[in-house]
């Protein structure tokens, strides 16, 4: 089986189209569908259906993604295992972060990483579901998720066990209200005090269900003002009058620089956030990465364990 028709292949399944793949690869598009041909040919089973302009993978098809993801990173691994005459690693390094959890520390860690390691391609992904963490991993979409603390599990029981967890910090979150809001003078307020619709992310983040947890019944009955499906436009809908929302402390300049008004609740809510990972099959350049990581965290944190097991993580935050 060529690698390379494998990766046309997965590129077809990750872009929804032979256009979309094209178009990310650099390739001309008769390149691509050529290559779906022989490994169809090779494999002896149709890998899409065809749908108007759309390429939608068949059961054979899903079949092969995650076997076809091992074959590229193995390969991956392989290629970047011996360092160049330099001592420098090589090949490529994939990571997804949740984006509430992409944090002020991953973008030092990424800086001290091209610094150090600068042959070493480093792609850096949004992953806007934190149930997809573990799928992500199992599938070779990447070899690092960046998220908080600890990760959902799949309760898929023939997945395997769990993954090793490194943490960077605690993400606070706070309060945006629009310009102009009736905003209590002292800082922070009691979550008593929270007796408004809320601009809401979906359900089923680590910090959106901490933060319907600490509410009290009344505040859990109350409809929210709107429920954004992209997380990052919470603030936008804030500043534009609809209704406070909820912002990483990191956004307190954005918001305020733009007319807002930022408060802090108490008691406070800091989620930890970090790496998720397999360790035990990282390629040269994920490990150097996680080593770089457990240094940083080490440095910043006190004498406390950066590190812990997902079941162990449950009961401390």
């Amino acid at each position: 089986m060529d690698p390379q028709h494998v990766r046309y292949f997965l590129a077809v399944v990750d872009h929804g189209s032979i256009n979309g793949a094209a178009s990310s690869l650099g390739v001309a598009q008769p390149t691509i569908s050529q290559a779906l041909r022989l490994l169809e040919r090779e494999l002896k089973t149709p890998l899409f259906h065809r749908v108007g302009r759309g390429m939608v993978p068949t059961s054979a098809g899903h079949a092969l993604v995650s076997p076809g993801r091992t074959l590229l990173r193995d390969l991956g691994v392989a290629a970047g295992a011996v360092p160049d005459a330099d001592g420098l690693l090589r090949g490529h390094l994939d990571i997804r972060a949740f984006p509430a959890a992409n944090s002020v520390a991953l973008a030092h860690l990424i800086r001290m990483f091209n610094a150090v390691q600068p042959r070493v391609s480093l792609h850096l992904g949004v992953m806007w579901e934190e149930a997809r963490t573990t799928s992500l991993l199992r599938s070779a979409v990447c070899e690092i998720v960046v998220t908080h603390l600890p990760y959902p599990e799949s309760h898929d029981a023939d997945e395997g066990g769990g993954f090793d967890t490194l943490a960077l910090g605690r993400q606070e979150y706070v309060l945006a209200f629009p310009p102009g809001f009736d905003v209590p003078d002292h800082d922070p307020i009691a979550w008593e005090e929270i007796d408004f619709p809320i601009v809401a992310a979906p359900p089923g983040g680590r910090h959106a269900d901490e933060i319907y947890a600490h509410y009290t019944a009344a505040q859990q009955a109350r409809r929210p003002a709107v429920v954004v499906q992209n997380r990052e436009a919470r603030l936008a809908f804030a500043l534009g009058g609809v209704s406070p929302t909820w912002i990483e402390r990191s956004m307190t300049e954005t918001a305020t620089s733009r007319g807002g008004q930022v408060r802090s609740v108490a008691p406070a809510l800091r989620t930890p956030y970090g790496l998720v990972f397999d360790g035990a099959g990282l390629s040269p350049a994920a490990a150097a990465f996680v080593a770089m990581a457990r240094d940083y965290a080490d440095a910043a944190q006190d004498d406390d364990a950066a590190t812990w097991t997902n079941a162990s993580a449950a009961g401390d935050s």
